[in-house]
Formats: structure tokens, C-alpha cells, sequence
């Protein structure tokens, strides 16, 4: 047997180009992200991050330069010694013997010279930790920017689709009411019903049409403002509507995975490792560096005896005293861990209050969406009958518009309850680092799109 298509879930998954309807979600979304300045700055950040790294790994590699110089300078030998010969009988030599040279050493010098660093302490190894924990923490930057602006989209674009519906409550209100003034009209004409209820008829078209307006001022503001989120002039069809799903987890599920994938925590974590790369490099400005080291003269000509034609080696050296303190680089170093170790607990605080926040949210207007289902349906119920009587002479004007009123204030509710839970399910998401699954929501065969 055949499975029946997931007409939804294939519209979600085509490109917004291929969704000749219009603009859903997804696509909203891949444009949102393909624009925003925001994102290629953290592009941009996470790049440089990288390049930090490779930098770093260099470190433990030697160091081979090439050095030319041009050297003035002149070597003065003054050599003096006894003579072991005099005052031999029959030697008539001097009692002490004096050599004086002089060397002309100038010439072009030219060597390479190699440093090869085998043990720093760990110094080297903490910085290239360190960068590398920078990238992480980049990249949970980039993670929160993402779902900030994913939170955005979802209250611009679902914002518009709240207006857009509102207006057209509000357009169809101003329609029935223009058709109860005809009507009336009508009746006054022949004498059904007095001038008064006339006037209260027009009266309450002019209400109407005012609310009308207000609506439609409300839906322009919010197309320019998801325009302005898109960089797009003008905003068509939106294909996602409102919507709710009673499958909502536990609150015990949500924290725990904002505690294991908030991307504020990842970019902490990143930060204290970095804290504790600072601290062991700090501590390694104690430990003695051993280096291998080389040096070649390439230019042998003018090279004065005491210069070799190439020397290599081990060296250890080992600073006895700094002109930095170095116990109170250790000790920043540290104050820098205990710093990111607080900020991870007042963070992991906060989190667990947004989450429960946002589910709150979800649940209460979830709550109030179910609960306007009645209000509407006596609301319809009240309009047949109050708009029959009135053709029958038992109702007034004010009876047909108050039990419409009534009704459009429950289409509203329901509206209003559906945005509140989309926007509370959305940070939901965005807090526990799951954004992506706020998009599955919508494939799902338990969600209710709000009409």
C-alpha cells in the first residue's frame, strides 16, 4: 500500500525560487541568512579564527632565517711573550718578544640561522590550544546570532501573516456591515424600521470601516518590517501559516537540551579553555626553554678565524629574573578562569529561566487558542440568530453588529493566541540550540494550521 504524500513537508523542503505560490518559511529563512550582515561577520570572524590556528601549529616548527650584512671593521692583535733564550751566554737577544697584526675584517656576511623550539613549558601548546578553542567559540557565536535572527524572522513573518488575517476579518466586517446598512435603507424605505436604526447602521459602518483601516495600517507596517528583515521591496504570498501543536514536551526535556546545546554555553566552555590555556602558558614562563639552534656562513672569504664555517647545537636557557612579574601573569591567568567559570553558572541560570518562560508561553497560549473554539462557535451561533431576527423585526441594528462583534473579537483571540504560541515555540527552540527542529514542526501530522 501506498503511503500518502506529505504535501507539506515537500513544499518546505523546495527552494523559495520553486514555490511559485509563494514565499514559505524555509525560504524566508534562506534569504534571511544569505543577506544578513550580521552572519557574514561571523563568517568573517570564524575565518580569521582559523587562520589564528594555523598559525599556532607553525609554532612548534623551527625557525630558519636568511641574514646579509656588510661589515666595517678591523681586527687589532697585540701578541707579547718572554723570551726563554735570553741571557744565555754567547745570545745576545732581547729578554721579551711583542707581535702586533692588523686585520681588515670588512666584507659582506651572509648566514642562515635556524631555531628550532623543543620544550617551552608548554607554552606553545597551550597557545595553539587556545586558538583552536577560539574557533569554538566563533562558531557558538555564529549559532547565536543565527537563531537570534531566526527568532526575528519568525515574529516578522508570522507577524504578517496575523495582520494579513486580521485585515481580512476586519475587510469582510466592513463588507457585512455595508450590506446591513443597504439593508437597512431598504427597511427604512418601506417603513419597516425607523430612521434611528438607519443611523445606527451607518454608525457602525463607519466603525468598521475605521477598524478596517487601522487593520490595514497594522499589515502594511509589518510587510515593510519583514521587507526591511528580507532587503525585499515588497513582500507576495506567505505559504506558512499560523499554527499550533499540542506535542509539547516536558519542561525537565527543554532544559536539559538547552543546558547541553545552548550555543551561550558552548561559546563559555570556549572561553574557559581558553582561561586555562593561559594559565599553563603563564606557568610555563617558569620552566627552562630548550631549543635546538644552527647557524651557516655562506660567504667564507672574509670570515676572521674565530668565526666558524657552521655551528650547530642544543641550548637551555632559563630566565632568572623577568621585567614582567611573572606570579602576577599566573595569577591574572586564573582570575580569567574563575571569571568564565562564574559567567557559565550565572549563564546556565538564566537559560533555565528563559526556557521555562518560553514554555510557559507555549502552554498558556496554547491553552488560549482551544479555548476560543467555543467562544467562536457561540459567537457564530448568536450572529445567525441575531441577524435572522432582524430580518424578522425581533433585532435591532446594534443586536446584529454586537453578536459580530463578538464574533470577529474570538477570530482575533484565536489569531492572536496562534502568534503568541508560534513566537513562544520559536524561542523555545532558539534556547535549547534547536532551532533547525522548529522547522520540522511544520511537517509534523499533529500541527493545526490556525485559518
Amino acid at each position: 500500500m501506498l503511503k500518502p504524500i506529505n504535501w507539506a513537508a515537500l513544499i518546505l523542503c523546495l527552494p523559495a525560487a520553486a514555490t511559485a505560490a509563494g514565499l514559505n518559511f524555509q525560504g524566508a529563512r534562506n534569504i534571511m541568512q544569505e543577506r544578513a550582515d550580521t552572519l557574514k561577520m561571523s563568517a568573517a570572524d570564524i575565518e580569521q579564527k582559523r587562520f589564528n590556528v594555523k598559525e599556532a601549529r607553525s609554532l612548534s616548527g623551527p625557525k630558519i632565517s636568511l641574514n646579509a650584512q656588510q661589515i666595517e671593521g678591523r681586527k687589532d692583535v697585540h701578541l707579547g711573550f718572554d723570551n726563554p733564550l735570553a741571557g744565555l751566554p754567547g745570545l745576545p737577544l732581547p729578554g721579551r718578544f711583542s707581535l702586533d697584526s692588523h686585520e681588515d675584517i670588512s666584507g659582506p656576511r651572509a648566514s642562515i640561522d635556524m631555531m628550532w623550539p623543543i620544550y617551552t613549558g608548554g607554552a606553545i601548546s597551550a597557545k595553539q590550544q587556545a586558538s583552536e578553542a577560539a574557533v569554538r567559540e566563533s562558531l557558538a557565536g555564529q549559532d547565536k546570532t543565527r537563531d537570534e535572527l531566526d527568532t526575528l524572522l519568525v515574529q516578522k513573518y508570522f507577524g504578517v501573516q496575523l495582520a494579513r488575517s486580521i485585515e481580512k476579518l476586519r475587510s469582510d466586517m466592513l463588507s457585512q456591515e455595508e450590506r446591513d446598512l443597504n439593508r437597512a435603507k431598504r427597511f427604512e424605505k418601506a417603513g419597516l424600521i425607523a430612521k434611528i436604526e438607519r443611523m445606527a447602521a451607518e454608525v457602525n459602518r463607519d466603525t468598521a470601516k475605521r477598524d478596517f483601516l487601522s487593520a490595514q495600517s497594522d499589515r502594511e507596517v509589518a510587510e515593510s518590517e519583514l521587507g526591511e528583515l528580507l532587503r525585499e521591496k515588497e513582500i507576495g504570498q506567505l505559504d506558512t501559516p499560523l499554527f499550533v501543536t499540542r506535542n509539547i514536551p516536558t519542561l525537565d526535556y527543554w532544559t536539559d537540551l538547552a543546558l547541553n546545546h545552548n550555543p551561550i554555553l558552548k561559546a563559555i566552555d570556549a572561553q574557559k579553555e581558553q582561561a586555562q590555556m593561559g594559565v599553563k602558558a603563564a606557568k610555563g614562563s617558569f620552566m627552562p626553554q630548550v631549543y635546538l639552534f644552527g647557524h651557516y656562513n655562506m660567504i667564507d672569504h672574509y670570515l676572521t678565524l674565530p668565526e666558524p664555517d657552521w655551528i650547530a647545537g642544543i641550548g637551555v636557557s632559563f630566565t632568572l629574573w623577568d621585567n614582567r612579574d611573572r606570579s602576577a601573569r599566573v595569577g591574572s591567568a586564573r582570575a580569567l578562569a574563575d571569571k568564565a567559570h562564574a559567567a557559565k553558572n550565572q549563564a546556565e541560570s538564566e537559560i533555565r529561566r528563559v526556557v521555562e518562560v518560553a514554555w510557559l508561553r507555549s502552554k498558556d497560549a496554547l491553552e488560549q487558542y482551544d479555548l476560543t473554539g467555543s467562544a467562536i462557535e457561540l459567537a457564530r451561533e448568536n450572529l445567525r440568530l441575531r441577524d435572522k431576527s432582524f430580518r424578522e423585526g425581533l433585532s435591532t441594528v446594534d443586536d446584529v453588529n454586537d453578536a459580530r462583534n463578538k464574533l470577529i473579537a474570538a477570530e482575533v483571540a484565536r489569531r492572536l493566541a496562534a502568534y503568541r504560541f508560534v513566537v513562544s515555540y520559536a524561542m523555545l527552540h532558539a534556547a535549547s540550540g534547536r532551532m533547525n527542529d522548529f522547522l520540522n514542526v511544520l511537517t509534523r501530522p499533529d500541527v493545526e494550521f490556525a485559518s
